[in-house]
């Protein structure tokens, strides 16, 4: 899928080329290497507008700058990526593949539904008679005899589960070890599904796979439920997940409600994205002050959370806080936190727990504050939700399913069709592959700079912005995404 420099048609005007992504190949685009028909086209009736053309792309930017109409037409400058779906030709014989599928990383809703479609997109569709389920993660390749044989009937009811059957683990990757395994045992097909330190240990294993010259297709599904992967709609099991933050507010509504001066926290998953706390706010339209990584906060003052806070107490008799766990880091090492750095095994570092961290600073600040100003001298009751398991291991919600399906069958169809080193997501709500290194050590974080969901947040709680007029920066110079997101790194 190499850019190409055509002039194309845009709405009958001329117009200069859309730069398409270049994914790479198991194979050199220029030999003579034996393609093969796709099983799909040899079915009675199917029709050939199910194919995708290798011409086809998806704009990574439905918001495009015009540089003005001239009598040559409208000129426009976008990236674009390859569209997803099935080749006609593809670069593999399906009886003679073998494929493996590993899941990485943190659990997350529709894990189990993307190995589930793997296997059946690879068996129904290509007829591809072995794969094989890798336990726990990267490391679970060095150890052959745990492999678990995939087929229809063994993966039939997963879509229904939490969590991954095959199990996951973070760290434990070693390039070396694993393409050895790969290649010993004949796999050609390697799928993994994982988030960004997932995709780092991805590329380093279609890297070491290219210089070794053999021909083994590496497809990525992104997973997280932070949904913090960049210039994609969004992740697989986002959608689950705030429909459960969004429970665990209800929960927290009801505590709050049922005392006077109640004041509900829910602290949810979000590291360094507040995407689930964002969503889950305006999904719950009940909340009062929703906190996340991407913006920085203070207590006290004019604009401060506890005068905003004292206000909403005395106003309506409770309120509700939703914090992502990722905020308020930088507060808490001035303040003084609970704890000293760590990471984890993917090299993530270990958060300091910031829902008690703020139900401490808050409640000696709130108290004063409404200290002699309800009939009953009444002091503010905490009522504090930390939902984070019930968040990422349920099963997925519907429309995750469907995503999640999606998916699947078209990182299934770019690689028998040849293409290695991708992922496969959905921009602009079209399926499409996207080089992995375009995305590595890049994430997708709230846009509050220009005009996006984060707007709505501040205008649906009434909260502080904790912004200045400086902060802004101009339109054409981010690229944001479905979800209110915009990419940094």
């Amino acid at each position: 899928m190499a850019s190409t420099d055509e002039d194309r048609e845009f709405n009958g005007k001329s117009k200069d080329a859309w730069n398409v992504q270049h994914i790479d190949l198991v194979f050199d685009s220029n030999s003579d290497r034996t393609m093969f028909p796709n099983p799909l086209s040899q079915r009675p009736n199917t029709p050939l507008c199910w194919f995708v053309d290798g011409d086809d792309a998806v704009a990574a930017d439905v918001q495009v700058d015009t540089e003005g109409v001239s009598s040559e037409g409208i000129k426009i400058k976008a990236e674009a990526f390859p569209l997803a779906g099935p080749r006609l030709n593809i670069a593999f014989d399906p009886q003679k593949s073998i494929a493996a599928v590993v899941t990485c990383g943190g659990l997350c809703p529709g894990l189990n539904t993307v190995v589930r479609e793997i296997v059946m997109c690879l068996r129904r569709q290509y007829g591809v008679p072995t794969i094989y389920g890798i336990p726990f993660g990267y490391r679970g390749f060095q150890d052959r005899p745990s492999w678990i044989k995939l087929d229809e009937k063994k993966v039939r009811n997963f879509h229904n589960m939490g969590g991954s059957f095959l199990g996951s683990s973070r760290g434990g990757h070693d390039t070396n070890a694993i393409v050895d395994a790969l290649v010993e045992a004949g796999i050609n097909l390697l799928f993994v599904t994982g988030g960004d330190g997932t995709l780092r240990g991805a590329a380093k294993i279609a890297e070491e796979i290219q210089s070794r010259g053999i021909e083994i297709a590496v497809a990525v599904i992104p997973k997280t439920i932070d949904n913090d992967i960049p210039l994609i709609d969004r992740t697989f099991g986002f959608e689950s997940a705030v429909d459960a933050a969004r429970r665990a507010i209800d929960v927290a509504v009801t505590e709050a409600q049922g005392f006077p001066l109640g004041l509900g926290v829910v602290k949810v998953m979000g590291r360094h994205s507040g995407f689930i706390a964002m969503h889950a706010t305006l999904g719950s339209r009940v909340v009062d002050l929703c906190l996340v990584p991407e913006v920085d906060f203070y207590l006290d003052g004019e604009g401060g959370i506890v005068d905003h806070l004292a206000n909403r107490l005395l106003e309506n008799g409770n309120a509700i806080v939703v914090i992502a766990e990722g905020a308020g880091q930088d507060l808490m090492a001035t303040l003084g936190s609970n704890g000293v750095t760590k990471r984890d095994a993917s090299g993530n570092i270990i958060l300091d727990d910031v829902g008690p961290w703020l139900i401490q600073q808050l409640e000696p600040r709130l108290n004063e504050k409404v200290k002699g100003k309800t009939p009953f001298n009444d002091q503010i009751k905490f009522k504090y939700v930390d939902p984070s398991y019930m968040v990422r291991g349920i099963p997925p919600s519907t429309n995750d399913n469907n995503f999640c399906t999606q998916l699947a069958h078209n990182a299934v169809h770019g690689a028998m069709a040849g293409m290695t080193s991708f992922l496969v997501a959905s921009v602009n709500t079209r399926g499409c592959y996207l080089p992995i290194d375009l995305i590595a050590n890049k994430q997708n974080v709230i846009d509050t700079s220009n005009q996006s969901l984060w707007s709505y947040v501040i205008f649906d709680t009434h909260q502080p912005t904790f912004t200045q007029q400086d902060d802004c920066q101009r339109r054409s110079d981010s690229r944001m995404t479905a979800s209110g997101g915009v990419i940094i790194g």
